[in-house]
């Protein structure tokens, strides 16, 4: 089968999303199909053997980029094409063969216009024209009332995306967290397909010696320091915690001076090595003492939590979004609902060894559901059907 993967982010400089679309890619090669990628991210031509073609686009994203994946599409071949993020899917849909697109939605982007369903630092129930007067707040340059000036375009940017969802051959999302509120916002042909790991791929680069410097026992934090991510309730959740072990951070945003600053009041041993290649990630995941997982939006099934689990990293997580369909408290990692339960949890698998043993076999147990081969059976249903 002749399956073209579109998207917006790729690696090598790529979010979970972007490696997803990659695990993606060589899964379904592996499984003698004949794969390519239309990205608008920058990098090399080819990945592994798979052909890779990189649009150059210059202007605002919303609009130039769904308007060079149209283009494009014009003069490609496919029998199947699948969409992996907002951007891509508002690009492949709006011709005469929307129904040999398949969808994959990775976040909150059909239902929120932020993405991330946070409002001001807390959980926004639902998205409203009410609700929409709070979450301007912070994202919109100027006081109220002048910022709800935008609600009228953020109303129907949400409009055109479902719009665009309900005329495709297939919506995937990638957990039943997600597939709830796709639904409940009209859109039809939903089903659930989580993004895959490949656990021996992982484990093999994992092997090799990172390039950064890394305490010999330490917590690990990695993502975006954003309000979404939870980063706020980092450092005091290590700090009251109490391990006495460093905080390693991979990742970058916009809390990273708070963070620094928190760190030094209440006394946690931060190291900050900002964004970092995928191999240096996975080799730091695969020797931390405890993978901490503060996540205040609803995690739609994060890539980090798929990888700690291919490798046996032991994970302390806020119960948030798709995080309990990836992992089984007490089995596969602790899932906690509040800061001081985190708290606990971290404290508690960093100071019991046998617990941490339990839970990483666990894990690894857990990641054969998100293998290769017990996920491309179902993208191929899929494909068969649309094309």
């Amino acid at each position: 089968m002749k399956v073209l993967l579109v998207t917006e982010v790729f690696p090598p400089r790529a979010g979970g999303a972007g490696w997803s679309t990659r695990a993606l890619a060589h899964a379904l090669r592996a499984a003698g199909h004949e794969v390519a990628v239309v990205t608008t991210s920058p990098g090399p031509t080819e990945d592994g053997g798979i052909p890779v073609r990189r649009l150059s686009v210059h202007g605002r994203k919303r609009f130039v980029v769904p308007r060079a994946f149209a283009r494009e599409l014009q003069a490609l071949d496919h029998e199947v094409v699948h969409a992996q993020h907002s951007l891509s899917a508002l690009g492949c849909l709006g011709g005469e063969r929307d129904s040999r697109v398949a969808v994959t939605v990775r976040d909150h982007w059909p239902v929120c216009f932020w993405s991330t369903r946070i409002s001001r630092g807390t959980l926004c129930p639902e998205c409203g024209l009410l609700p929409m007067t709070r979450c301007v707040v912070g994202h919109v340059p100027a006081p109220p009332p002048l910022a709800w000036g935008a609600i009228p375009y953020m109303r129907a940017d949400l409009r055109e995306k479902r719009r665009a969802l309900g005329r495709a051959g297939a919506t995937l999302a990638v957990s039943q967290a997600i597939a709830d509120e796709l639904r409940a916002v009209g859109i039809p042909r939903v089903q659930v397909i989580p993004n895959i790991v490949d656990a021996d791929e992982a484990r093999e680069v994992a092997r090799g010696e990172p390039s950064m410097e890394l305490p010999e026992r330490f917590l690990l934090y990695i993502g975006k320091l954003e309000e979404n991510k939870g980063a706020r309730l980092l450092v005091p959740a290590v700090a009251a915690a109490r391990t006495g072990l460093p905080l390693v951070v991979l990742g970058e945003g916009s809390l990273a001076h708070a963070l620094r600053f928190d760190a030094t009041e209440k006394g946690v041993g931060l190291v900050v090595r900002g964004w970092a290649e995928r191999e240096d990630v996975l080799r730091a995941m695969a020797r931390a003492a405890v993978l901490v997982f503060p996540s205040l939006w609803p995690e739609p099934l994060s890539r980090v939590l798929l990888e700690a689990l291919a490798l046996g990293t032991p994970v302390a997580a806020m119960d948030t979004g798709g995080t309990r369909e990836i992992l089984a408290n007490g089995e596969s990692g602790l899932l906690v609902s509040d800061a001081a339960g985190l708290a606990g949890a971290v404290a508690h698998l960093a100071t019991d060894a046998s617990l941490r043993g339990r839970i990483a076999e666990g894990a690894r147990e857990r990641a054969k559901a998100f293998s290769p081969e017990a996920l491309v059976p179902r993208y191929e249903a899929v494909y068969r059907r649309i094309q």
